[in-house]
């Protein structure tokens, strides 16, 4: 069957009060090849992995939508959280004027997964991740193909890009500002790089899960990196904290 029949792009209506409409996409069971051979060591072994179907956003979260969050469960509010620069670019509960479909960044990893419980989901494993950033394909470089292209992404093409506050708000675009994956996903690569829910191993077939004592998985590479860290199986991660390059989408069980 056709890849593109297995695109079904819906709009999930929390049942929640105030909560935000959030548009999905349907990941159909599957099994593919995770990693490769020809990255970085921890990209190695090439492993078969089998993902069952589940749900994920095919936008990034927006600032707009994790405004709606915050002013809805103040503990998760800038001036409630304690950690070195949560939401260091917004203004209290306001984020930049002109920003609001712009992808959030500067959350902690414990603030994304506590959005995506609140939005009745979670965050992503990281092998459910890469299934979907190669939209189908057995194997694929990037989200959009196998062609260098700068102008399928969001990513410093040229290596001249400075990174914080100001270079973010520079360089960062709205979400959807760029075509997206055989499974109707925006922005796998680039823009944002995105928080995932596994705990970070330095190689594949190691204990995974999650842990404090480890970093988290970071994927997709974003607007502050070249195209190396755009690649499908491109592996990074994070102790958790806010970063300017960082952000994330929710993830759904199918039977929920």
């Amino acid at each position: 069957m056709c890849q593109t029949a297995f695109l079904l792009i819906f709009t999930v209506l929390w049942a929640a009060g105030d909560m935000p409409t959030g548009e999905m996409v349907k990941i159909p069971t599957g099994a593919f090849k995770m990693g490769s051979d020809a990255g970085r060591p921890d990209e190695m072994p090439v492993h078969r992995v089998e993902v069952e179907v589940f749900y994920l956003d095919a936008h990034e979260v927006t600032n707009a939508d994790y405004q709606a969050f915050v002013l809805a469960n103040p503990q998760w509010r800038k001036s409630a959280v304690e950690g070195r620069d949560y939401l260091q670019h917004w203004d209290g509960n306001t984020f930049p004027e002109g920003t609001a479909r712009y992808p959030v960044t500067y959350v902690t990893h414990e603030a994304a997964t506590a959005y995506c419980h609140w939005r009745g989901g979670r965050l992503p494993t990281e092998a459910e991740w890469e299934n979907a950033a190669l939209g189908g394909q057995d194997s694929q470089l990037y989200p959009w193909g196998n062609d260098v292209d700068s102008e399928a992404a969001n990513y410093d093409a040229n290596g001249l890009r400075s990174g914080g506050v100001e270079g973010m708000l520079r360089y960062l675009k709205p979400v959807g500002s760029f075509a997206p994956n055989a499974y109707g996903l925006y922005d796998m690569g680039g823009n944002v790089a995105e928080w995932c829910a596994d705990a970070y191993t330095p190689k594949y077939l190691m204990d995974t899960g999650t842990s404090e004592k480890r970093p988290h998985v970071v994927r997709g590479g974003s607007w502050f990196d070249p195209l190396f860290e755009l690649r499908c199986a491109a592996r990074s991660y994070a102790r958790s904290g806010a970063y300017y390059h960082i952000g994330f989408r929710c993830a759904k069980d199918a039977n929920e």
